[in-house]
């Protein structure tokens, strides 16, 4: 489990055919770190190691609760 800007977020990898991965995370809600906010998944993209997959995971997690504060603060 990782933290990122206060969210909690869960990042792993799924296997495919012949040894390769793809990414998927998982972002939890900053009050209750029991209640998912968002579920991501990039079958695109195919990674050639685990690491690799949970890495770029972690990446789009990042990015979504990035854009996440972007939108909040048009709203305001």
């Amino acid at each position: 489990m990782h933290h990122y800007k206060n969210h909690p977020v869960y990042c792993f990898a799924v296997s495919e055919r012949g040894m390769l991965w793809h990414s998927r995370g998982v972002i939890f809600d900053p009050q209750r770190s029991t209640r998912e906010i968002k579920r991501l998944e990039c079958t695109d993209i195919i990674c050639t190691s685990r690491e690799e997959a949970e890495e770029y995971a972690l990446t789009l997690c990042r990015a979504w609760i990035d854009g996440l504060g972007t939108e909040l603060n048009k709203k305001n």
